[in-house]
């Protein structure tokens, strides 16, 4: 069951509670003949080919006060009894008065845009339910029935019986109105269809609808956290508090919708509304599942924060990024449907200009795609310090379009996704040990056992510190310097991070310094040695050669 059919339902109960039209209509809307395609029909001047058709060019009609163009909406056959254009005005006027005071009319969104209707209904192929009235306790229905006209095209109009008996009822029941003398002249005057004081009750009554809901929540939310401890903090709280205000919302359509009927406001403005509030319980469904979903991740981000993992923060953050983009544009694309555009041509118009499309917005797939990358593959994660290029840094957030890194400067760097996946990037926080690797010069005076006791000292000092990875520890004398003897330790420690390592690096050093201090030698600096000799000749031990006699 789509979410759509679910929001429908839910509308439909409100407009009528008790009605056996609500279970009627639902089977409607949850049958398989949605599932059939549009059907090719021929075009009515009047637009009567569907049932939403009708009903929309019959309200629209009467808005305008065109009682002529109105019984075009009707059966023609009701009119028979009706000789003259006032006995037709004054049915029609009588029709819209019953309407006023007992009916509700689905609005034009649930209504069939099919010309052959809803067909799994439960009712006979050629009427379509769009409405009923509520009279003493009774419910009447209203009906479109589908004819057939001269020039053979199949249209839909009210049936005979719908229009006769709400015709009927304005006569027999005495109607509720405001007294005209006690409003200003200009409040008297009728826009669209209604009286301009008309329009202004049900501006009322929605302010005052949604102040007493939004009352109505605020003492929940009071009486929740009054006794309910750690409430601000607790997970099911948050939930709680999402759930407020779409209920608020939906609560304010419900006592609209009762309020208005109850005041016998226009239908013409009741049905103006009624897109309103169509539109009112969508944006409420999609707020609650925005801010379910929001409240969802950040615990989601939370516990992985707390048990250390960061790795799958990307991912998160890559989802919930995803989750809200698609749920605007289902939100985009059903409040177009609602307020009556062609959601399927533009569909079919997206897809014939998709080309086009991903022709010009190549670099944002281009990064889109890296953005996926960068996430599965997860060569980083938010948090991580790395190296890509010439830029060394924190990462801060990976997007759909591009990631974020802080360098060591705290400067912001902003690289598209495309880009830093195609780069050769070192990640400094996924390394699970820290090189030591130093060098050190000792004096050309040291002596061969000082020598020794160097590097036996510096070989104990790494073999018994329990951070350094004795596997491999080395310390060897390894070049004659150009002023110094050349000393080389390579080892591996465990550390947190960087800071642990400097701290276990700093310890390491002042030991080495110890060592090298108790040898008697001493660390080499650059310096020369001038060395003054006299040529003594040859030396007496090379035997000199005779020259012959």
């Amino acid at each position: 069951m789509s979410v759509r059919k679910l929001l429908v339902i839910l509308f439909i109960s409100i407009l009528s509670t008790q009605d056996s039209y609500s279970y009627q209509v639902i089977n409607k809307l949850l049958g398989s003949n949605d599932e059939k395609p549009l059907q090719e029909v021929a075009s009515d001047p009047y637009g009567r080919s569907t049932p939403r058709g009708t009903v929309k060019g019959f309200f629209k009609s009467l808005a305008k006060e065109d009682y002529s163009r109105a019984s075009k909406y009707i059966d023609i056959r009701a009119f028979e009894m009706y000789g003259d254009s006032i006995k037709l005005s004054k049915s029609l006027k009588s029709f819209e008065n019953s309407l006023n005071r007992f009916g509700s009319v689905l609005p034009l969104s649930v209504i069939s845009d099919r010309s052959e209707g809803y067909t799994d209904d439960g009712i006979e192929l050629n009427l379509e339910k769009v409405g009923s009235a509520k009279v003493d306790g009774a419910y009447i229905s209203i009906f479109l029935e589908q004819l057939t006209t001269f020039e053979n095209q199949k249209i839909w109009v009210f049936s005979i019986p719908t229009f006769s008996q709400l015709t009927e009822l304005d006569s027999q029941n005495e109607q509720f109105t405001v007294q005209s003398e006690y409003l200003p002249d200009i409040l008297s005057k009728r826009f669209y269809g209604a009286s301009i004081n008309q329009w202004l009750l049900m501006v009322l009554v929605a302010f005052v609808s949604y102040l007493a809901c939004w009352l109505v929540t605020y003492l929940i939310n009071l009486l929740v956290t009054k006794f309910w401890k750690n409430y601000d903090n607790s997970r099911h709280g948050k939930i709680l508090k999402t759930f407020l205000i779409p209920l608020r919302l939906v609560l304010t359509v419900v006592l609209l919708i009762y309020v208005s009927r109850a005041l016998e406001i226009s239908i013409i403005i009741r049905q103006s509304f009624g897109i309103v509030n169509m539109l009112i319980l969508w944006l409420a469904l999609f707020m609650f599942i925005w801010l379910l979903a929001d409240s969802l991740f950040h615990f989601g981000e939370q516990k992985l924060r707390d048990n250390n993992k960061t790795a799958s923060l990307s991912a998160i953050l890559f989802v919930r990024a995803s989750v809200k983009f698609t749920l605007l544009a289902i939100a985009f694309i059903i409040a177009l449907d609602t307020i009556g555009l062609d959601v399927t041509t533009g569909i079919a118009a997206l897809g014939i200009g998709g080309i086009a499309l991903a022709l010009g917005a190549q670099k944002t797939v281009e990064n889109l795609v890296g953005g996926v990358s960068v996430i599965f593959d997860q060569p980083v994660n938010v948090g991580d310090f790395c190296k890509f290029g010439d830029t060394i840094g924190v990462v801060e957030k990976i997007g759909i379009r591009s990631t974020r890194i802080r360098t060591l400067n705290r400067t912001i760097v902003t690289i598209p996704n495309a880009d830093f996946s195609s780069r050769l990037i070192e990640n400094y926080a996924a390394r699970d040990q820290f090189l030591f690797n130093t060098r050190i010069g000792l004096r050309y005076e040291t002596s061969h056992d000082q020598m020794k006791f160097v590097l036996k000292g510096l070989k104990e000092m790494l073999d018994t510190h329990e951070k350094v990875n004795p596997d491999p520890a080395r310390v060897r004398f390894v070049d004659y310097g150009s002023d110094s003897l050349i000393v080389e330790l390579f080892a591996y420690i465990y550390a947190i991070d960087w800071n642990d390592f400097l701290a276990i690096k700093e310890e390491l050093n002042l030991k080495m310094a110890k060592v090298i201090e108790d040898s008697g030698s001493g660390f080499a600096f650059p310096s020369q040695t001038v060395y003054l000799s006299k040529d003594t000749g040859i030396s007496s031990h090379i035997p000199s050669k005779k020259t012959p006699e």
